[in-house]
């Protein structure tokens, strides 16, 4: 009982000193500077509330609602449990508090002396008095660990008018502001488990503004609000030498949402806007920290997701009346950047040199707009958004940005220095649509510009590491849109539209390897898929009509870079970038009515970019494997009718790109240097057709397609083993239907204007010249072409096809290699180029009605230099109805494996006696009156007549079956490659 007391009121008298010194120094560190993070625990969550200038409209009168202007805020918790926990540290503010500090102290002395003392007394006699513990403060019980969140919900609702049984109108113009930072610095060098950060950010604001409703009376607002919100944040840090030490988690969020500038008419009701609404959100900072020489140190996962929300002025309507018109932009910013390595301006720059499992970098970075703005809808109303009768267009726009360039490095490490890189800008929109269910809905003049930005590139260096500096990077970018479409079902419908959008996602990724084991290897799929359908207009009884343009550039990824010498599993780099234009325009149906379709677009969708990879002196070093893929695909163009009129009008031009040229080099190594390709530039298309079944369609379209994956490809194997050699499957498949027209009992017609240019793969260089199985080339090119053009069938109706068709496509190339060492399987080169081309063209059929076909032609297509094997193109121009193609002989100067015939070895005929000679040796005829003299010659026997040739007896000197050449055996393989390929084969009709 004595010893309890004794440390009880020790502990109660002690504890109480420091308690006092721990808040004094708390209530220092904090005035210091207000914005940096005094504790371990920072967390922040603000709702700033604005609400004025809203009406409602009843009963003949307008009531003014109640306005608000508050901040609820978790501040008053959070700062107290901050300073609660408040490190103590040394700064200016404590030197200024030192004299109450010393004095405090003095006071702790006193009573932890008469404590003992006292402690002393009521123990027994004799007894020897407890040693006291020593005590040193390192400043900070948390060891520089802090988790900090700042979170911001703006809310502002305003301008909104809403009538119901009565009226009411509303004109506001309103601005909300919040700004909150607080950067975070802290360290954790050559400490274990320290200067770990987690780092929350989140700004998302909410409008609410310049909305109208009317049921059973009217709604109308006019003005605009304006929002921002701001919770920006840099995160400094370090872990070098220590252990768990100066990682960093920042998820950082810029999510702004806007609702404005809506009209809802419902029952009975009118609703109008006249609204702009503006919207912003900045979240997050760059993010700095190092761990090298560390274990589990230095490792930053950063999140910056950048996604602007926005469905504004749009115009609904249910039984009653709804116009809205303004402008709609909302932005995004996520993350931020600060000089790093070279200067170039950085989200991430961390390292991991010396170290283990440090200096690693995940980083998902999202920019993805979404946006449903200036769209009419009608079900048994009227609704108009954007530009009609004395109404302005609607604009719209937004930028989303999210992180940037991350650099690390993990030379001389052990799983250090990796990156995991997820970039993805893929806005998601719809605007200026038009839908009505019984009713009028007219969507015109929306402008959209995006411009929607994920990351950047990357760089990592695995020099002498173990499973260090590798890199895996997904970077998709495209968009998923609708606009500019006009659908009705029993009513009239209309949309109209323009947009120019930037996408871009990801970039260049480069590493090293040099002297590693698993390290410096590259991955990546870069992915551009611009998928959208616009200038649509479609009926089901009753009118639509579809006007769109567009210019859309999307990227992904830029290539990629890795070096290694010495190295072993090392900088390897595998691509697969993939450019997929998928569009739907220009097209007009209808069933029982009247569609129209019209459009344009300049989309240019690139991914990837060229590759090189260093195996010099490596095993299973400096490989690539790719496979770049361009495949544009549409649909435009159309007109189609059931009893009804379509028309389709639409101009494209696109360019699609994946890949580009690959180097590497494996000299002196093993299973190192090689690239397996296998690129495909492909191009699928319809356009320019019109079809119809009672009534009157036209398709006419202007198609402008390049089309390019890959490139040539160059590596060197000299003086490996396994090294610098190619294998390469070259494809070009082309598929199109364009200027065609069918008709049943109707009148039709179809004009397409093709130019179509595609180019895949390119030429091979490699050597191996004193190596084993190196420098080798196997090459298949292959080219396949499918086109259906100036085709016009009719059943009792008429059609009209009109088609321009210029193809050019290159498949494969010049393979070159060094000379062929029979004996170490080096130096060889086999190539097998396929070509197909199938055509239908020219073709008009009819029957009880009208068909005319004007076509032209010029297609050049070129297989590694060759002609396709097979040509058929089938038309009534050229191609009898009894005529089929035919199988051309082989030319004797194409079978270099049959020797040519000895002259002389066969003796020619003597020649027929000239008639002189021969008349000599015949008896005349009877001479007769007034005939010629001879008549009485003998008749000659044929032996006599005509001289007999005597053949010689056969001779050795004919050709001999040719004999396996010993000094080169694969000259047979040669000989049946060739023929399998159909080189000297060509089919043509």
């Amino acid at each position: 009982m004595q010893t309890w007391a004794k440390r009880g009121l020790q502990t109660a008298l002690v504890t109480g000193g420091l308690m006092m010194l721990g808040t004094g120094i708390a209530s220092a560190d904090e005035n210091v500077n207000p914005d940096m993070p005094a504790g371990p625990l920072d967390v922040t969550a603000s709702v700033p509330v604005d609400i004025s200038h809203n009406a409602i409209g009843t009963l003949g009168k307008q009531v003014n609602l109640p306005e608000m202007h508050k901040e609820i805020s978790t501040k008053p918790v959070t700062d107290k449990v901050n300073k609660a926990l408040a490190p103590v540290t040394k700064t200016e503010a404590y030197k200024a508090a030192a004299p109450a500090v010393n004095t405090a102290n003095q006071v702790t002395s006193k009573a932890t002396a008469a404590t003992q003392q006292l402690g002393q007394s009521l123990g027994k006699a004799g007894q020897r008095a407890d040693a006291q513990p020593s005590v040193t403060s390192n400043g900070d019980p948390m060891m520089g660990n802090k988790v900090v969140g700042n979170v911001a919900l703006p809310i502002q609702i305003t301008g909104n008018a809403l009538g119901v049984l009565g009226n009411a109108s509303v004109d506001s113009d309103e601005t909300q502001t919040y700004e909150h930072q607080s950067d975070v610095n802290t360290s954790g060098a050559g400490g274990g488990l320290a200067g770990n950060v987690v780092n929350l950010d989140w700004a998302l604001p909410v409008q609410i503004s310049g909305n109208a409703l009317g049921l059973g009376g009217s709604g109308k607002t006019s003005g605009s609000a304006t929002q921002s919100a701001t919770t920006g944040s840099e995160t400094t840090t370090d872990g070098t030498n220590g252990g768990l030490a100066g990682n960093v988690v920042a998820p950082q969020g810029a999510t702004p949402v806007q609702v404005s500038g809506n009209a809802l008419g419902w029952f009975l009701g009118h609703a109008e806007t006249d609204f702009s609404g503006n919207s912003q959100a900045c979240s997050g900072g760059s993010i700095e920290s190092h761990g090298s020489k560390g274990a589990g140190s230095g490792n930053v996962g950063g999140a910056p997701v950048a996604l602007p929300l926005k469905a504004s002025n749009n115009a609904v309507s249910w039984g009653g009346d709804a116009d809205s018109a303004g402008s709609a932009n909302a932005d995004a910013y996520a993350g931020g950047t600060r000089p790093g390595m070279n200067d170039i301006p950085s989200y991430i720059q961390t390292d991991g040199d010396t170290s283990f499992l440090s200096g690693n970098i995940a980083q998902p970075q999202p920019a993805a707009p979404g946006t449903v703005v200036g769209n009419a809808a009608a079900w048994v109303g009227n609704s108009t958004a954007g530009s009609g009768a004395d109404r302005q267009a609607t604009n719209m726009g937004s930028t989303a940005t999210a992180g940037g360039f991350s650099s690390t490095s993990g030379q001389n490490s052990a799983g250090s220095g990796n990156i995991a890189d997820a970039p993805a800008a893929v806005p998601v929109e719809v605007f200026c649509v038009g839908g009505t269910w019984i009713g009028n809905a007219n969507a015109g003049g929306c402008d959209n510009t995006v411009n929607a930005t994920a990351g950047s590139g990357t760089y990592t260096n695995g020099n002498g590491s173990f499973l260090g500096g590798n890199s895996a990077s997904a970077q998709p970018a495209g968009t998923a849109e609708v606009f500019g479409v006009g659908g009705s079902w029993i009513g009239n419908a209309s949309g109209s539209a323009t947009e120019n959008k930037t996408v871009k996602a990801g970039g260049y990724n480069g590493s090293q390897g040099n002297d590693s084991t698993g390290g410096g290897n590259v991955v990546q799929v870069p992915t551009s898929v611009p998928a959208e359908v616009f200038g649509v207009g479609g009926s089901w009884i009753g009118q639509g009509s579809g006007t769109a343009s567009e210019t859309k550039d999307v990227t992904a990824g830029g290539g990629g870079n890795t070096q290694d010498d010495h190295g072993a599993g090392s900088a390897n780099l595998v691509s697969v970038p993939v450019s997929a234009p998928v569009q739907a325009f220009g097209i007009g149906g209808a069933w029982i009515g009247q569609g129209h379709g019209s459009a344009d677009t300049d989309t240019t969708s690139t991914a990837g970019g060229h590759l090189n990879a260093n195996g010099k002196k490596g095993f299973a070093a400096g490989n690539i494997g790719e496979v770049p893929v361009s495949l544009p695909t549409a649909l435009h163009g159309i007109g189609g009718a059931w009893i009804g009129n379509g028309f389709g009008e639409s101009q494209n031009m696109s360019d699609s790109t994946a890949g580009g040229d690959a180097s590497a080099t494996g000299e002196g190594g093993s299973v190192a240097g090689n690239i397996i390709q296998v690129p495909a530039a492909a191009a699928a298309d319809a356009f320019g057709v019109g079809a119809v079944w009672g009534g009157v369609t036209g398709g006419d379209a202007t198609n402008d397609v390049s089309s390019t994956a890959g490139g040539n490809s160059q590596t060197n194997g000299d003086g490996g083993s396994i090294a610098g050699n190619v294998i390469s499957g070259q494809l070009m498949p082309i598929a199109q239907v364009f200027g065609d027209a069918a008709s049943l009992t109707g009148v039709t017609h179809g004009t397409g204007i093709n130019s179509t240019q595609t180019t895949s793969g390119g030429d091979i260089t490699t050597s191996g010249v004193g190596g084993a199985i190196s420098g080798d080339i196997f090459d298949v090119p292959v080219a396949a072409v499918a086109q259906v053009f100036g085709v016009a069938a009719s059943l009792g109706g008429v059609a009209h096809a009109v088609a321009d068709n210029t193809t050019t496509g290159t498949v494969g190339g010049t393979d070159t290699t060094s000379p062929t060492s029979v004996k170490a399987l080096s130096g060889l080169k086999k190539q097998f180029p396929i070509g197909v081309v199938a055509q239908v063209f020219d073709v008009p059929v009819g029957l009880l009605g009208v068909v005319t076909s004007v076509t032209h032609n010029a297609t050049d297509i070129s297989v590694a230099g060759h002609e396709p094997q097979i040509d058929l193109p089938i038309t009534t121009s050229e191609l009898g109805a009894t005529s089929l193609p035919k199988l051309p002989a082989m030319q004797k100067s194409e079978r270099a494996d049959l020797p040519a015939l000895p002259t002389g070895g066969l003796p020619s005929l003597p020649s027929v006696p000239a008639v002189g000679g021969l008349s000599g040796a015949l008896p005349s005829l009877p001479v007769t009156p007034g005939t010629l003299p001879g008549a009485n010659l003998p008749s000659p026997t044929i032996g006599e007549l005509l001289p007999q040739a005597e053949l010689p007896a056969l001779q050795g000197d004919l050709p001999a079956m040719p004999s396996l050449d010993a000094a080169n055996p694969t000259a047979v393989l040669s000989k049946v490659t060739d023929a399998v390929s159909g080189k000297g084969m060509h089919i043509q009709a």
